[in-house]
């Protein structure tokens, strides 16, 4: 890949994540600080993107593959959830939120796996180098976290002054990133008019395979586990002692293992199993969520904290490049939507109302929560997943297709 795509794409990257690290870590803190929202309520509107997503990626993926280049259909999206997210900073009430929020979730869910289209369209060795590129959407976290978590936050006169800033900046920076995702060219089968449409039920028989649906399944609850961690961690670092400005440094330390974990996940899928690595990444899930139920020094919550980048890196993203390396020119785009549904959409869906309704149930009064029960939940079924992966899971070979990625089935480091 030529040196300047990959910079534009890590730029991308940067942009489409440094959106939601500007909210997602607050969010619930927002919502009942600011608003004055009950845990539940708060568990529903955060749930609101997730309804969106069990519809709008696969819709995505239908538009894409058909009428539009993903480079085109990503800038879209992005000039309405910037013009959302302005809407929603000026929302108060509580079916007003809601609503706009629900919106809010039908532009922006789709353009996860449109970045990570966009990205596979134009990396020749998608193994060796998405790993590169998408840590720079991990480092926008960092960035966003000290800039605005800790010196503008930490300028505020007082307690939560500031917070509802996080909405107008991720608004901005939406409508930056449709501006700059009109600079793609779009790739070579998204232009060439002989190019075949995308065949969705060849997309469905990618996902018919028996460790493809468990897959899946298991995505699904391992997403459930991990929105437990954004539902709760600003609540509860904020009960834990934190001050408003060290929450977003805090859980960028996440971000920062996430940085490290993905620079160096090639070279750990060069030694280990794609199998052994989802099963490390839902340990360390497991390990972490148990750390948060019995720390008490700041020390041990930030090594829990810390445990982020196995978490996602050796999960989430080995999950996609497992579908990619499945997958053809053709079902590429749609099967990753698929899977971005299972983690977007149903699972978190599932973890935003568990975690809200839990809050509200294990309520110890004056707005606090027994955050130990609170976070026993989330690792248990973490350790469930650990066990069917290990006993269930059987790692298929690469597909073989004419029209694949081959350096990326192959993992030919030197594939350039």
């Amino acid at each position: 890949m030529p040196r300047s795509m990959k910079i534009r794409l890590s730029v991308m990257m940067f942009l489409e994540y440094f959106v939601p690290g500007t909210t997602l870590p607050i969010m619930s803190l927002y919502l009942k600080q600011i608003l004055g929202f009950e845990p539940y309520q708060a568990g529903l509107v955060l749930a609101m993107p997730a309804v969106a997503a069990t519809v709008a990626p696969l819709a995505a993926s239908h538009a894409a593959d058909r009428y539009i280049a993903s480079e085109r259909l990503l800038a879209l999206c992005h000039l309405c959830c910037g013009a959302l997210m302005l809407l929603l900073w000026r929302l108060e009430s509580f079916p007003g939120v809601l609503w706009v929020y629900f919106l809010y979730g039908v532009c922006f869910t789709p353009t996860f796996g449109l970045t990570n289209a966009v990205a596979l369209h134009h990396a020749r060795d998608a193994r060796r180098d998405f790993g590169g590129i998408r840590m720079w959407g991990t480092a926008s976290w960092v960035v966003v976290a000290w800039t605005f978590g800790y010196f503008w936050l930490g300028g505020g006169a007082g307690p939560g002054e500031r917070l509802p800033h996080a909405l107008l900046l991720s608004g901005l920076t939406s409508l930056v990133l449709s501006a700059y995702a009109f600079s793609f060219r779009p790739a070579a089968s998204r232009t060439d008019a002989d190019a075949p449409r995308a065949d969705y039920g060849a997309v469905l028989r990618v996902f018919a395979r028996p460790e493809m649906l468990l897959l899946c399944a298991l995505t699904l609850l391992n997403s459930a586990c991990h929105q437990f961690y954004y539902y709760g961690m600003s609540p509860y670092l904020h009960q834990m002692g934190f001050s408003d400005k060290m929450i977003m440094p805090a859980m960028s330390v996440g971000q920062m293992s996430e940085v490290v974990v993905l620079g160096l996940l090639g070279w750990c899928l060069m030694r280990i199993s794609m199998k052994r690595a989802l099963v490390i990444g839902v340990l360390a899930q497991a390990m972490r969520l148990l750390v948060f139920a019995v720390a008490g020094p700041s020390a041990m919550i930030l090594g829990g904290i810390a445990l982020h980048g196995i978490c996602y890196a050796f999960f989430f993203t080995v999950a996609y490049l497992y579908v990619e390396q499945h997958s053809t020119r053709d079902t590429r785009a749609g099967a990753q939507q698929v899977l971005t549904v299972m983690i977007s959409g149903p699972g978190y869906l599932v973890g935003s109302l568990c975690a809200g309704f839990a809050a509200q149930w294990i309520s110890c009064g004056a707005g606090l929560v027994d955050w130990t029960r609170f976070w026993l939940i989330p690792a248990a079924l973490a350790l469930i997943i650990a066990i069917a992966l290990a006993l269930f899971f059987r790692e298929e070979p690469p597909s073989v297709h004419a029209d694949a990625v081959p350096a990326a089935l192959a993992g030919d480091k030197a594939a350039e």
